[in-house]
């Protein structure tokens, strides 16, 4: 940035005289003696602002030895006009301060995007698969830029050109936007009020500002409200006038009913002002909360462009069965089609040529399952694999991928978009300690009687029905007593063991090592076990008539070579990853993937690892 009192040129050459007096600075600004605009607050703040640090000479200064309050609390983040918001909500495409000094190149030009973000155009980090989705998620537009959003390219044909070093010290007066209006700000108008350049102007100076403002029935959809001349005779980020439309009624946990002017209307497209509709929570999903009476909402879309009352959240119900579902027996057994209903099975593309099974995993809501982190790490790379090489089945009983027979009105397929990590979690070196990971799915899962999130446990209070003895369930294609990989779907029920007898036995195979602080052990030494193949799937526990995620598969206590094969031994007990140690990072996740802030989740500095 040119003129803002901040040295990013190494000889501070863009903050002299000669560029900066002719800059026209903003009523609630500071005049640096060069000429450059800094904010009034930070005079007499004991940090020089403006390169000259006329900011810190005045005659003020003296008297004001010590900084003002801040006002907002240390994860607060202070808008220019004095507001507060969460630090959180600091250059993440979305405007939260009304003046919108959230989300300006000043404030976000030097934040860090993670390389699964994109970088908008004033330094805002958003998530790179917005990018060209047809939804404008950076404050400024510069996510549905047509010069980066062409569907396709062509050379071109004219030949390149030395760009010239010449700069220009005014911008030309825009044009007025299509269905909106633009005046001169307030601080550069003879009264106190915005208004009309002089007729005749053609250009205005650096730092000149213009407010725009739609008409009745449309609403600024692209850009900020103001607009300033910066450096190099450019308008920064002009705004775009678009109508007023409520947006469309489709999210899958949800069923709707639109009405306009007493007539029916789809739900599916963003909808007028006046529009009515009655909203029900879809099948498989329930109301967050209880305290909507009944089952049907009635909103309508008012003049801003909001339904009003706010729309009910429904949530997906989670770990029920259907009642056709048999009672389990103790020991291997083919699992019912429904018994089962949160299990997925994951295959790696091979060569582009078919996919090969290597794990399962558990869906918690319909975009994401949990699986065991050592699935999709290479322990010789020390890398997480290619998410793009990740396929996923939901609702098959038979583990190959193409197999003839799957009911295709049940089994569904799927992709792998992201992964993530624990960032510690280096694998065997680490003994497999945070042996967990969260997968995220390229289109939600449309959930049904066959497709049903499993549960996850909220506080201690719901781990602390779990007891040592309690039988809990896990379905895979592991190895089966034949030593061969089972081509059917397995279950197996087995007790969860208590931790001094999970110690004494890994201790008697010099194991203990694995035994983590976010491990324990389940099931039987009587050949009954799960076995290479069942890694990533999830033993469940049913409480209060709910089936509930207590433990994902992650390693056997010891191994068996038969005919030079090493398989694991079942007859030994198995460890899982204790799901209850690791509850609020998968929260964490999930509301950080629900609310776009992957950007912040996906940080170097942050203790999730992205893919």
């Amino acid at each position: 940035m040119v003129c803002d009192g901040a040295k990013d040129c190494k000889d501070a050459s863009e903050e002299t005289e000669d560029i900066c007096e002719s800059v026209i600075c903003p009523i609630y600004a500071f005049r640096c003696n060069y000429g450059a605009c800094i904010d009034n607050d930070l005079t007499c703040n004991g940090i020089s602002n403006c390169v000259d640090n006329s900011d810190e000479i005045l005659p003020e200064c003296v008297r004001n030895v010590t900084k003002p309050s801040n006002g907002c609390k240390n994860d607060e983040f202070k808008c220019n006009n004095r507001e507060c918001i969460s630090n959180i909500e600091v250059c993440d495409g979305v405007i939260h301060c009304r003046d919108n000094s959230d989300e300006t190149a000043a404030v976000c030009r030097l934040v860090h995007c993670p390389t699964t973000n994109f970088r908008c155009s004033y330094g805002a980090c958003i998530d790179g698969d917005r990018r060209c989705d047809g939804v404008i998620n950076c404050a400024d537009g510069s996510d549905e830029d047509p010069r980066i959003c062409r569907s396709s390219w062509s050379p071109s044909v004219i030949r390149p050109t030395i760009p010239s070093l010449e700069t220009s010290n005014s911008c030309r007066i825009p044009s007025q936007p299509q269905n909106g209006h633009w005046k001169l700000h307030s601080s550069q108008c003879p009264g106190d009020e915005n208004c009309d350049v002089p007729v005749g102007t053609t250009d205005l100076g650096l730092g000149s500002r213009l407010v725009y403002s739609c008409n009745s029935g449309y609403k600024i959809s692209s850009g900020l409200t103001d607009v300033s001349c910066i450096f190099g005779g450019q308008w920064l980020n002009i705004p775009i006038c678009e109508e007023i439309r409520c947006p469309a009624l489709n999210e899958p946990s949800i069923r709707a009913e639109c009405s306009y002017d007493e007539e029916f209307i789809p739900c599916g497209l963003p909808v007028l002002p006046m529009t009515r509709a009655d909203v029900y929570c879809a099948n498989s999903y329930h109301l967050e909360t209880s305290l909507i009476l009944g089952r049907k909402q009635s909103v309508r879309c008012n003049a801003r462009g909001q339904w009003v009352p706010d729309l009910i959240r429904c949530v997906p119900d989670c770990g029920i069965l259907p009642f056709n579902v048999r009672p389990t027996s103790i020991g291997g057994y083919l699992a019912n089609l429904t018994e089962f209903p949160w299990h997925a099975s994951l295959y790696q593309d091979v060569n582009g040529t078919s996919k090969s099974f290597f794990c399962g995993a558990s869906i918690v809501q319909p975009n994401l399952l949990i699986t065991a982190a050592h699935c999709i790490y290479n322990d010789n790379t020390k890398e997480v694999v290619n998410p793009e090489e990740i396929y996923i089945l939901t609702g098959n009983l038979y583990r190959e991928y193409n197999f003839d027979f799957h009911n295709q009105t049940i089994v569904k397929s799927n992709k792998v978009k992201h992964i993530y990590i624990k960032r510690s979690y280096v694998g065997v070196l680490g003994n497999y300690i945070q042996d967990i990971a969260v997968l995220e799915v390229i289109k939600p899962f449309e959930l049904s009687a066959f497709l049903v999130p499993v549960c996850l446990g909220d506080n201690t209070n719901d781990w602390a029905l779990f007891e040592p003895g309690q039988l809990g369930k896990v379905a895979g294609f592991g190895i089966t007593e034949f030593n061969q990989p089972s081509q059917v779907l397995q279950a197996l029920t087995v007790p969860l063991i208590t931790h001094s007898e999970c110690r004494s036995v890994s201790q008697s195979v010099n194991l203990e090592h694995f035994l983590t602080d976010d491990k324990f052990c389940a099931g039987f030494t009587n050949g009954s076990s799960v076995c290479d193949g069942d890694s990533g799937g999830g033993l469940v526990f049913k409480a209060k008539n709910l089936y509930y995620l207590r433990g994902i598969v992650s390693t056997s206590l010891g191994t068996i070579t038969e005919g030079g094969v090493a398989r694991c031994n079942n007859n030994l007990y198995s460890l899982f990853t204790d799901v209850s140690r690791h509850i609020e990072w998968i929260r964490d996740v999930m509301f950080r993937i629900d609310h776009n802030q992957t950007h912040i989740l996906c940080s170097e500095h942050y203790s999730t690892r992205c893919t």
